[in-house]
């Protein structure tokens, strides 16, 4: 599961720019093979003139992927092409302004809440390190 941060034109309308984020979690999901249900989107307008892209024009879109490290370069390749040829194809943008950066870090630097790294067990960290909350239940009426 990526955090994939999608920037825009804000001259799209809402519906493209959302189109724009299905082809990505499609793609994400076919490609670099994540699971179908981990979508974890932040999907960003931006005025034309806020985005400098060197050569590409008004309608450029930017990807950042952040995930885990460990796919393959094959995968992030293929990843790469279905993006441009899927925006080319269902969202009429050109190939030439797209552009995508991957970062990848490790299982450390990941909480999704509670202030936990969800993704470490207790062997992984210095002794004394690790934490994990206690949750309060409700008393049930």
């Amino acid at each position: 599961m990526p955090l994939v941060t999608i920037s825009v034109p804000a001259h799209r309308p809402a519906a493209r720019r959302k189109q724009v984020a299905n082809l990505v979690n499609a793609a994400v999901i076919e490609t670099l093979d994540f699971p179908a249900d981990d979508r974890y989107q932040l999907l960003q307008s931006l005025p034309a003139e806020d985005m400098e892209l060197q050569q590409r024009n008004g309608d450029a879109v930017v990807l950042q992927l952040t995930m885990r490290a460990g796919r393959p370069i094959e995968a992030k390749q293929a990843f790469y092409r279905r993006i441009a040829e899927d925006l080319r194809l269902h969202a009429d943008i050109d190939p030439a302004n797209v552009m995508i950066v991957i970062t990848e870090n490790r299982d450390a630097d990941w909480s999704f809440s509670d202030g936990v790294a969800q993704f470490l067990e207790e062997s992984d960290v210095p002794a004394g390190c690790f934490f994990r909350p206690e949750r309060e239940t409700s008393p049930v009426s």
